[in-house]
């Protein structure tokens, strides 16, 4: 939570020591002016190798595309992404639901495209012979979640402990354990568990604890898309080009995405236009939840 709370700070000194370059444009095909380049993030992997590794093809086919060489622009995490868009570093980043809203905020990002993730959605699980099973009984229990701000690991669960009668505020404790979670739950250390459905395929059912150690007791709605994002103060013109080519050219690019094993969680995805409202039901969490200032 401390990088999300010096968040406006490290952006405010970005921009203070940052000289910011025209780059020479060009005519797009819809009358706006097109870079030179593109400079593309990923915002949870940090390293060139393993952009290249994950998102090489994709970047290669949307580049050629477009007709415009696209360079990784590697980041320490999404709290970085926005001064780099901020200070026109950064031109189109791909990001989860939750950081597209952080990024919007902090940075106006323009949501392009959205990637679907079908049976993509938060899961709350107890141990079978807990004796717990429904959330409301979670009164004065530990539940492990996976980080602060996750999506589907932390803001869902918690507006659903909260649509159980829960107060986020003393009615139950929260430790962020991520991978650490199931076996805390299995020792007895934590009470519950909240994460992701694909965790609990992943960690629970691949492993046959499913109904055996470990029930589910509680699931949400499937989650909004992960979203490809452009800096604001790209040509709108082009913006508008870029939404086009990559809808009209979905299925080559989805492919290309696909081409890495790390992508396999979206062989069931589509890509569609996405526009801000998308997340405004998780934005409305956001706040519900006491976490407005994330957002803000």
């Amino acid at each position: 939570m401390s990088n999300r709370r010096n968040f406006l700070a490290y952006s405010l000194l970005f921009l203070g020591s940052c000289t910011f370059v025209k780059t020479t444009k060009h005519q797009s095909d819809i009358g706006g002016n097109r870079p030179d380049k593109l400079r593309f993030a990923v915002t949870d992997i940090n390293g060139l190798d393993e952009l290249e590794q994950d998102f090489g093809a994709f970047r290669q086919a949307l580049a050629e595309l477009l007709e415009i060489p696209i360079e990784f622009y590697p980041v320490e995490n999404y709290s970085a992404a926005a001064p780099a868009l901020l200070a026109n570093e950064l031109d189109l980043a791909f990001a989860g639901p939750s950081e597209y809203l952080i990024l919007r905020a902090r940075a106006e990002a323009v949501p392009l495209v959205g990637i679907t993730r079908p049976g993509y959605y938060s899961v709350i699980m107890a141990r079978t012979n807990s004796g717990i099973e429904t959330l409301a009984e979670l009164k004065g229990k530990t539940i492990a979640m996976r980080t602060e701000g996750s999506t589907a690991g932390h803001i869902v669960p918690t507006k659903l402990l909260m649509d159980a009668g829960l107060s986020a505020k003393g009615d139950f404790d929260v430790v962020m354990l991520d991978l650490d979670s199931l076996p805390a739950l299995l020792n007895g250390e934590v009470d519950a568990w909240a994460d992701s459905s694909t965790r609990y395929v992943e960690l629970v059912q691949n492993q046959g604890l499913a109904n055996t150690e470990i029930k589910v007791l509680a699931q949400g709605e499937n989650l909004p898309p992960d979203v490809f994002m452009a800096n604001p103060g790209l040509d709108k013109g082009f913006i508008e080009e870029l939404r086009s080519k990559i809808l009209n050219n979905k299925d080559s690019l989805m492919a290309a995405l696909l081409a890495s094993e790390a992508n396999q969680k979206y062989r069931e995805s589509r890509i569609i236009a996405a526009q801000d409202i998308d997340y405004q039901t998780l934005r409305d969490m956001y706040y519900a939840i006491g976490q407005a200032s994330a957002i803000e």
